[in-house]
């Protein structure tokens, strides 16, 4: 290579490395803190058409004078989100800015989160670490628990950040119960009474239909699944009553905390509506560790209430603290003002180990039209140690009254 053919292919290479390293923006975005300090939060914009999502797209912050690259991650549907984490402390009243550039994302340094699907359980991790598994092969029950307890459709496993289980299955009292599941309890279909969560009644089930998609990335791990409400009395056979879809998304925070969201999506299947009678418990379910119980087992809500006072009330949130083997954990429940009956009323139990269900129709029937789609929308929070209420409180916030986030396309001026 002669040397005029060297100072062209460093120049170019010069060039190339530099474009890299500073790509033109294609879009300007502002995150406004709001009234509360956050701390690293998960926040996300709607992409405008201008811009191409089908095309790698890297995010940068800007502040004091640098440009710093942030793992920034696409969840694809029908509105293209950008997802990332708002690392760090951001101040009350506070504005942090960021640039959007074609190119490629920086890679999360927290081992970010992965899916792995076999023939029974799709498998979701943190870094390296096991956190919960959904079940979409039919779980058959185990000894001589009676075979009508089978079910798919739910999440079980889950473990906290050092690994405790959190969740129970098949427990002695209630062979039901199934982890985290949301079925509905006193219900009528067709003229018909069908009880989806009380399986030994042979009424109904829910059961797993289909994956939609599945996500994994360097800021959150995503899958979107497809289940069916069966009525099982219909004469001939069962036939589908409702149709759900979950919308699961799993964040890596980073540090010792698991945080995901769960959106359920309800729609009758048929011309036929389900009325959902007034019930003390139905939707949206948890079953803590058998370890949970008596007075170590504690419950604190977002009005103050406790496991002694707080079934039949209200929350925001709710908070769920037990020990395993000497080391503490806590579960929080948070329930988004988007749902149609928030705050939604909560089934505690004040004895007996730990249960916990959100059941917006615990003060009032409801009858699922037709043509409507009902949303439900949940996140989940857990860490090591006690409740803290103040902790509990910022992590609602952060769901129920996100940080506000706007994105100008270059040139739209």
């Amino acid at each position: 290579m002669n040397a005029r053919s060297l100072v062209c292919v460093c120049a170019a290479l010069c060039a190339s490395l530099c474009a890299a390293a500073d790509p033109a923006p294609c879009a300007a975005i502002a995150v406004a803190a709001g009234d509360e300090a956050r701390a690293d939060t998960p926040v996300a914009v709607v992409l405008p058409p201008q811009i191409n999502a089908a095309r790698e797209l890297a995010l940068f912050e800007l502040r004091g004078g640098a440009r710093t690259a942030v793992p920034a991650q696409v969840a694809f549907g029908p509105a293209r989100e950008l997802r990332w984490i708002l690392a760090g402390t951001t101040p009350a009243g506070t504005v942090r800015r960021f640039e959007l550039c074609y190119g490629a994302p920086q890679a999360g340094g927290g081992g970010g989160v992965r899916l792995h699907l076999n023939s029974k359980t799709l498998d979701v991790s943190v870094g390296d670490a096991p956190f919960f598994s959904y079940n979409h092969a039919h779980v058959v029950p185990p000894g001589k628990i009676p075979p009508v307890f089978i079910r798919s459709g739910y999440i079980h496993p889950m473990f906290g950040p050092s690994g405790q289980l959190l969740t129970e299955d098949f427990p002695a009292d209630h062979y039901h119960h199934k982890g985290i599941w949301g079925p509905w309890t006193e219900t009528a279909f067709e003229g018909r009474d069908v009880d989806f969560w009380n399986l030994a009644k042979k009424q109904g089930t829910v059961q797993f239909a289909g994956f939609e998609c599945t996500e994994s990335g360097p800021v959150f791990g995503r899958f979107r699944v497809k289940q069916e409400h069966v009525d099982l009395t219909q004469p001939g056979g069962g036939k589908v009553a409702l149709n759900e879809i979950w919308d699961v998304c799993v964040w890596d925070v980073g540090g010792a905390c698991r945080l995901w969201d769960l959106t359920s999506e309800q729609a009758c299947a048929s011309a036929s509506p389900l009325l959902l009678k007034q019930y003390r418990y139905g939707g949206f379910g948890y079953r803590g560790p058998k370890e949970w119980k008596g007075e170590d087992y504690k419950v604190l809500t977002s009005e103050g209430r406790t496991k002694k006072d707080g079934h039949g009330k209200t929350s925001k949130w709710c908070a769920h603290s037990g020990a395993i083997d000497g080391k503490r954990s806590t579960v929080l429940f948070m329930c988004s003002p988007l749902n149609d009956r928030f705050p939604e009323p909560m089934r505690i139990w004040e004895s007996g180990g730990c249960f916990f269900n959100y059941c917006p129709i615990q003060h009032k029937e409801w009858t699922f039209e037709p043509g409507k789609t009902y949303t439900f929308r949940y996140r989940i929070s857990i860490h090591e140690g006690d409740i803290d209420a103040k902790l509990a409180e910022r992590l609602w916030r952060d769901f129920g009254a996100p940080p506000a986030v706007t994105i100008e396309p270059a040139g739209a001026k």
